[in-house]
């Protein structure tokens, strides 16, 4: 038995008697897929439909004054609407955690209003008759922590990046004005907004005016035309840099924080090119007055397609030195088609989500194909499928059992949803899916519209049913996995397919009918043959004449499917499928990666330095580490240097599941001479797997002290000292903390907090009350996520002292689910059954931990004496810290 497997066991008998006496550990922070969306704020049980309607509501007037330094808001909103079919004696609005100052009405009157936790009630001496125009005036002022955000040295930003900005989507509005806020009411509106000089502020429709108002502040007067529903209402007040330009005659302008401005243009680079190319490809004009867009520090999504002033997140701008990792051409195209797909033609209710979302998501890959080639195009549909498969529930893209909106912002309506029109398309072909839809958009332009919609519009311009097609793919769940096998009959010249569905059955995911391209390639024959067959049963035999023995066989070889195809060729055809299109060598690579032999590995190799298209390449390094063999782990170590940063990144991640003094000392040298801070980083985290390197702990210490944008660099570096549970960093992280704070973005500074409480966790460390000190301040942060992070990191840092701070928060009540109360409870239920394990047993674990440590540490020498013929590492210089770039907060 190796030392290891014993200290395991021990480990394991220990934590099996104690099992009772420990409370999980704190969640992790959000993962990165899901962090730039908003939190659910509700957690409402059955079934959800679209509201009633008792009113039109015709225009929403917003007349609105920020305070910066309070971070409140007050101001006017004034509704005009009509009654829909019936007199109207009680209006109800959205409103919470609103201070109600006045209200007036002008065509009624109100006898009295209620204001509850989530409404405001007006009741009118007398019912306004149907159809009769009234308006009602509130006053109010709010302190909101959802829907609007300020963003303010006081938050920790920098006083020359100081702004305000909203977000709707899905329901978040009501914390900053009364409205109805749902998606099945449009309005035209208009929002003035009060701010100092040198400020700008930027609304949805046109600029009518700007003038100083009585108390010396600028009033900026934004007026909306065209009607929009209440979640597309934006503003967003502070410093800018503004750059402009023009699509046509369409004004466009891009606002970065001043301390962004050299990212600007990057952010600019392909917006007239997509909107272009919308206009062409589903045949209606751009129909807002300008196209404006918003970089908001600390944003709570990717993007926010409000309608002519998209918003988007800091965070996601970049420099020139990331190479091929970044691009914002991806977001710009999906945000962009939010325009017609969300804005101009709105989902009636959040079950037909994926009518905004999976319109926008295939809109960006068609895009892809438009700008980068139709490689581009289908490894981007490529990505959207494996996004598809990961999921693990069985949830149809048209659901009702959310039970908060922002719920359905999932793998459903965003990949899932761009496929199901891929798949629209492929069946129509280009020109006639172009068609349906543009006829889909002129008919319900300014409206709302549901799945229903879509399909009757398809069924009348094709003469094709989409009933089976919409009722398997939309309103059921899950994708058929489909096993193939090939079998040919030389006396026959006959190809047989047997194709099995072997998906999981239940009444949420059925066997699904499948329109199944097939190619054969013989040899002899300049042309493949096509065929088509509808797969529809649990197993089927399909036959198919040829003139001679097919060289390669290609199930969907142009990728119109989205099914998990589980199919070998023959070994002969292999070769063949890896000179072919782009999705064929995918598969041919992910193949070989289940493989271990030699010459599997130096394919994969040779794959991964040739292929002409970076996806194939990066798929390679992943399969090679799929493979983790000796031979793996040398094509990866010989195919270092990659001029694409996106395939060398990945064989950075490939070379971080091998550990072996060959892989880190190949990691090494190439940290010395890498230049793209994302690759660089990506090396810096793989150091965590090397506790007890004092080359790598002294890099560590030194790149915790580079400057970098975003602090992309130093976060790496807290991340892996975080992961080598290094307790003797806690003080250089403090201090380095302190030093550039603003320099953090929000994600960032959360991950901070958890990796200082991880490594201060332990009773003895000497920065302990340090790190809670620090915690401490984060709890008034105006950021709920900053505050969820601290209340969390808390929880991890396990010291008593913090029960005192937990406590007075559990009675802090709010009218939606509060992600920081419940992180309270958690990290309270943490703490106190840390308190009420033995200390003996405490002191034993401890000494566990350690003895842990030091048996890893042996292992590492005696594996090294135990490979001889292995070269011992030679001298190398530590990676020098990267040239100081500007950051940003």
């Amino acid at each position: 038995m190796s030392i290891r497997k014993f200290f395991s066991r021990i480990v394991a008998i220990a934590c099996c008697v104690q099992a009772a006496g420990f409370a999980a550990e704190s969640d992790a922070i959000c993962r990165s897929d899901r962090h730039l969306m908003p939190t659910p704020l509700t957690d409402k049980p059955g079934r959800k439909y679209a509201r009633d309607r008792f009113v039109d509501i015709l225009h929403l007037k917003l007349n609105v004054t920020p305070d910066f330094a309070k971070r409140t808001v007050s101001g006017t909103a004034t509704l005009s609407f009509k009654p829909i079919a019936k007199p109207l004696a009680r209006l109800e609005l959205d409103a919470v955690g609103l201070t109600i100052d006045a209200i007036s009405a002008q065509g009624a009157a109100i006898a009295e209003h209620e204001l509850t936790n989530e409404k405001l009630i007006l009741i009118f001496k007398e019912p306004i008759a149907a159809d009769a125009e009234a308006s009602v005036s509130i006053t109010y002022h709010a302190q909101p922590k959802v829907g609007l955000h300020f963003r303010t040295p006081e938050t920790g930003c920098k006083a020359g990046d100081t702004q305000v900005w909203s977000q709707g989507e899905a329901e978040q509005h009501r914390f900053w004005f009364p409205s109805y806020d749902y998606p099945n009411e449009r309005f035209t509106s208009e929002v003035i907004c009060h701010v100092p000089d040198g400020m700008e502020v930027v609304s949805n429709g046109s600029l009518i005016g700007r003038e100083k108002d009585v108390h010396g502040l600028n009033a900026w007067h934004w007026k909306q035309d065209k009607p929009h529903v209440n979640y597309l209402v934006a503003m967003a007040a502070g410093f800018f840099h503004k750059i402009e330009g023009k699509a046509g005659a369409l004004p466009l302008a891009v606002l970065v924080p001043p301390s962004e401005k050299e990212q600007a243009e990057n952010a600019f680079r392909d917006t007239a090119k997509i909107i272009g190319f919308f206009q062409r490809e589903i045949g209606v004009p751009f129909a807002w007055d300008k196209y404006y867009q918003v970089y908001c520090l600390d944003f709570t999504a990717g993007g926010m397609e409000n309608t002519s002033c998209t918003f988007q997140a800091a965070r996601l701008l970049f420099q020139n030195d990331t190479e091929q990792l970044r691009s914002l051409h991806w977001l710009d195209a999906h945000e962009t088609a939010h325009q017609w797909f969300g804005d101009l033609v709105t989902c009636r209710d959040w079950s037909h989500l994926w009518l905004n979302e999976g319109f926008a998501s295939y809109y960006t890959a068609l895009y892809e194909e438009q700008r980068d080639g139709r490689d581009a195009m289908l490894f981007q549909m490529w990505k959207e499928a494996q996004g598809v498969f990961a999921a693990t529930d069985t949830k149809p893209i048209v659901w009702r059992d959310y039970r908060d909106p922002m719920e359905q912002f999932g793998y459903r309506v965003y990949p899932k949803g761009a496929w199901v029109l891929h798949m629209i398309r492929s069946r129509l072909g280009p020109e006639l899916y172009r068609k349906s839809i543009h006829a889909y958009v002129e008919r319900h332009r300014n409206g709302i519209v549901t799945t229903d919609d879509l399909q009757s519009v398809l069924e009348e311009q094709s003469g094709l049913s989409f009933d089976q097609f919409f009722d398997q793919w939309l309103h059921h769940g899950g994708v058929p996995e489909l096993k193939v096998d090939y079998a040919w009959d030389a006396a026959t010249k006959q190809a047989r397919l047997n194709v099995k569905q072997v998906q999981k059955l239940s009444p949420e995911v059925p066997l699904f009918r499948c329109d199944l391209p097939v190619r054969f390639f013989v040899k002899g024959q300049d042309k493949p043959f096509d065929f088509k067959v509808s797969a529809g049963k649990a197993e089927e035999d399909f036959f198919f004449p040829l003139p001679g023995t097919p060289e390669l066989v290609r199930v969907d070889p142009d990728y119109t499917l989205l099914a998990k195809i589980e199919f070998q060729p023959p070994p002969e055809m292999l070769k063949r499928q890896l000179a072919g299109d782009v999705i064929g060598r995918m598969l041919v690579v992910q193949s070989l990666g289940n493989k271990k032999d030699a010459a599997s590995a130096e394919q994969l190799k040779r794959v991964l330095n040739a292929d002409a298209f970076h996806g194939v390449r990066s798929e390679a390094a992943k399969a090679l580490k799929k493979m983790n063999t000796n031979d793996a782990r040398t094509a990866l170590v010989q195919s270092l240097v990659q001029p694409d940063a996106r395939v060398r990144r990945e064989v950075v991640e490939a070379l971080s599941a091998f550990p072996n003094p060959e892989a880190w000392q190949a990691l090494w040298q190439q940290s010395a001479r890498e230049k793209n801070p994302g690759v660089l980083s990506a090396i810096i985290r793989t150091w965590g797997a090397r506790v007890g390197d004092e080359e790598v702990s002294g890099a560590l210490r030194k790149f915790l002290a580079t400057t970098s944008y975003h602090n992309e660099v130093a976060a790496a570096a807290i991340a892996a000292l975080r992961a080598q549970d290094d307790g003797s960093a806690v003080p250089v992280i403090l201090r380095e903390f302190g030093r550039i704070a603003q320099e953090f973005d929000a994600r960032e500074k959360e991950q901070a907090f958890e990796a200082l409480a991880f490594l201060a966790r332990d009773a003895r460390h000497p920065s302990r009350d340090e790190v809670l000190a620090l915690l401490a301040q984060q709890l008034g942060h105006d950021d709920e996520k900053i505050r969820a992070a601290a209340v969390k990191s808390l929880g991890t840092l396990r010291n008593p002292k913090a029960l005192a701070l937990l406590h007075p928060l559990i009675a802090v009540a709010k009218p939606y689910n509060d992600p920081v109360r419940a992180a309270v409870e958690k990290s309270i239920q943490v703490i106190e059954a840390e308190q009420a394990k033995p200390q003996e047993f405490k002191d034993v674990w401890t000494k566990m931990q350690e003895l842990q440590k030091k048996t890893e540490e042996l292992e590492k020498q005696l594996e090294k004496l135990g490979k001889k013929s292995t070269p011992e590492k030679p001298a190398a210089e530590p990676p020098k810290p990267a040239e100081p770039k500007p950051a940003c907060c």
